[in-house]
């Protein structure tokens, strides 16, 4: 019988039972796709990666990456999350706080500050690329969220590996109202090809400067907690809208409260596009085998 090591690891925060749990098989270089889209599905949780051997050299390993419905090729609380697992089990040792993930988003860097508890996690993430507009879809994304979403910008996707629709809402307390119809999520996405909805608004004087939820139905996750790719690829949007200097060079984002999962995604823009690196704490909550 097959045996991995497994850590559950809880991304975006640094306490447990707080951020966004991943599920991280580590030594998975035996298991099929179809064993690991297997695991996925029976962990439930949102995402969950299997960490194999590099093809590159140098301070690496490479990562796939499933959700309950399919294999994505970035997301971000499972790369914050498996790279503290990787680094926490002694598998790659970092130089000079770098090393590089791979996986279906290509090569990248990773930057690691601090050591411990105190880790913090960053990852260049991939490009955000317009991927459509809705303008003429407000009512109907307002009516599949339970909320009326703000005149502009106009409801717009982007891809970074996960495809999101942003939508922009007057208030983080508006945000917090939304009450989806994710049936009608679920349906909206799969017509548009999207992964799901990213609903945020500007924060406040003395709190995150943006409070936004996910919600992804139509891929088993009817919301997820805190949104690595979606925080990553916001900026772009922003930028393409003319609102990116509303933000700074560095923010922070806070997601999951809603869910009782507060967490916080350190994100720095790179350039005047809205490429970013997005950073935060880890935890490990469980650690043991998986039997296969």
């Amino acid at each position: 019988m097959p045996v991995c090591r497994f850590k559950q690891v809880d991304a975006f925060s640094a306490r447990p039972f707080l951020g966004n749990p991943v599920a991280v098989v580590l030594g998975a270089d035996g298991l099929s796709g179809e064993a690991m889209a297997r695991i996925a599905r029976w962990t439930n949780l949102s995402e969950t990666t299997f960490v194999l051997e590099p093809t590159i050299p140098g301070p690496a390993y490479r990562l796939r990456i499933f959700s309950p419905g399919h294999e994505l090729p970035f997301a971000g609380h499972p790369t914050i999350g498996s790279c503290h697992a990787v680094i926490e089990a002694g598998l790659v040792e970092p130089r000079g706080g770098r090393l590089v993930q791979q996986c279906g988003a290509g090569d990248l860097p990773l930057r690691i500050e601090g050591a411990g508890p105190g880790r913090r996690v960053y990852v260049q993430t991939p490009e955000a690329r317009p991927a459509g507009e809705l303008a003429g879809a407000a009512d109907e994304v307002s009516a599949a969220l339970g909320g009326r979403i703000a005149a502009a910008p106009a409801p717009a996707a982007f891809c970074n590996g996960p495809t999101w629709l942003f939508v922009r809402l007057e208030s983080r307390a508006e945000v917090a109202a939304l009450a989806p119809d994710l049936s009608a999520v679920a349906k909206l996405s799969r017509r548009h090809s999207l992964s799901g909805i990213a609903a945020f608004a500007f924060g406040e004087p003395g709190g995150p400067s943006v409070h936004i939820r996910c919600f992804a139905p139509a891929f088993g996750v009817p919301e997820d907690p805190v949104t690595g790719s979606a925080n990553g690829a916001l900026p772009a949007h922003l930028a393409r809208a003319g609102l990116l200097q509303r933000l700074g060079a560095e923010y922070v984002a806070s997601q999951g409260s809603e869910l009782g999962r507060d967490g916080r995604v350190h994100v720095r823009i790179l350039d005047a596009r809205g490429r970013t690196e997005i950073g935060g704490e880890a935890v490990t909550v469980v650690e043991g085998e998986i039997r296969l």
